[in-house]
Order: C-alpha cells, then structure tokens, then sequence
C-alpha cells in the first residue's frame, strides 16, 4: 500500500493483544505487514500499566525501559485490559495508581524518543472484564493521552466490536490455536484475524496514515 508508511519502523509495547496471545501475530504484525513497516515488538502476554505481582507479564514500563534508545517512526501500545483484572478482580492496586503508572509510561516514552508519535490502541468492548472498571480506566487513559498529546485508535469507541455480544464473542474472539491457527469461540479477550481484520486493521492503519499525512 502506497501510504507514506513504508519503511518506516515501529516500536510495541503492551499486552497479550499486542502480543497475539498464543499465536503471536497480532493486529500490529498485520498492520506493519499492509504497510510495509519495520516492526519490533515488546509486548508480553499478562502485562499491566500497573504494578501488580501476581500479573504474568510485568509492566509495561519495564518493557519500554529495557527497548532501545534508537527512536523508531512510530510508537504503538495498549493497556488497561489485565489492569481491569488486577484492579476488580485482585484489588492489587487502584485506578489512581494505574494513572500514576500510565503517566510515568508515558513520560519514560518521550523522554527516550521525544521525535516518535506515540499511539495508544483503545482495545474494544470486552465481555470478558467488569464493564464498570473498563469505563473508568478508559476515561483515566483517554484524559492522560489527552494530557500527554497521544493519538487514539480507539477500537472501543469507533467501531461496534463488543464482545459483551455473544454472537460477537464467538466469531470474532479465540483462546486457542486450531491446526495452528487462531480458533474463535473465545472468551471475548483476544481478537482472532476476522477481529483484527475487520476492526482492528482499518483503524490502526488510518490512524498511522493520518500522523504520517501530517
């Protein structure tokens, strides 16, 4: 594709959705691909904005301290997903810790690549987290990337994949691979490639080439 966005590279920090979960392809491998983009990718499944010890995959801080200080094109990440689990579910931290967190990310970002446009991937509606803790963390994100002058690709906001849907659930999400492949019938965490491609690609892909256009 003739976007202004070939060759150029792309840094990814986030979770199991970044990752790919066990298969790890994800929307940002499929993105990258389209485009013709250098990705290196971070991400690790479990992780958190927040501390919390009993989360699989570490901070997401961690991983962008531990990332090159060679800045890249562009730099991609979610989070918020595992952070609904350790703040309902664990009460390992609270929502103004997890902001606490998001702004240190983000300032450890800029202060390692002060020249890249950051990315903050919106993850959609999930059936498989508390609805009210997804709110109110989405609101905390969108004020801080707002602070912090972060573009969106806001999943959640501008697209209908929910998975609180159990239609949608089912077509759209998966746990495990069948003969090697994204299955579906998932929880309603993961999205599959007719969730990526259907929902995530076109929003992720807009949004790099509306930054690139600038």
């Amino acid at each position: 594709m003739n976007s202004g966005l070939a060759g150029k590279s792309i840094y990814a920090f986030g979770d199991s959705i970044v990752y790919g979960h066990v298969y790890p392809h994800s929307f940002v491998d499929l993105v990258s691909e389209r485009e013709g983009m250098t990705l290196t990718k971070f991400a690790r499944n479990g992780a958190t904005i927040g501390a919390d010890p009993h989360a699989s995959g570490g901070q997401i801080l961690a991983q962008v301290e531990q990332a090159t200080d060679i800045a890249p094109d562009f730099v991609i990440f979610d989070g918020g997903v595992n952070d609904a689990q350790s703040i309902f579910r664990d009460h390992a931290y609270t929502i103004a810790t997890y902001a606490a967190e998001l702004e240190k990310t983000l300032h450890t970002m800029r202060r390692k690549w002060p020249t890249a446009p950051i990315v903050y991937v919106a993850a959609h509606k999930l059936g498989s987290r508390d609805w009210g803790t997804q709110v109110a963390l989405r609101e905390v994100t969108l004020e801080t990337c707002r602070k912090w002058g972060i573009a969106i690709a806001d999943i959640f906001g501008d697209t209908t994949f929910d998975t609180r849907d159990d239609a949608q659930r089912a077509k759209y999400t998966f746990d495990d691979l069948v003969d090697g492949f994204p299955g579906a019938e998932g929880s309603g965490t993961h999205p599959n490639m007719a969730g990526i491609t259907t929902f995530y690609l076109p929003v992720v892909s807009d949004r790099l080439q509306q930054i690139s256009s600038r």
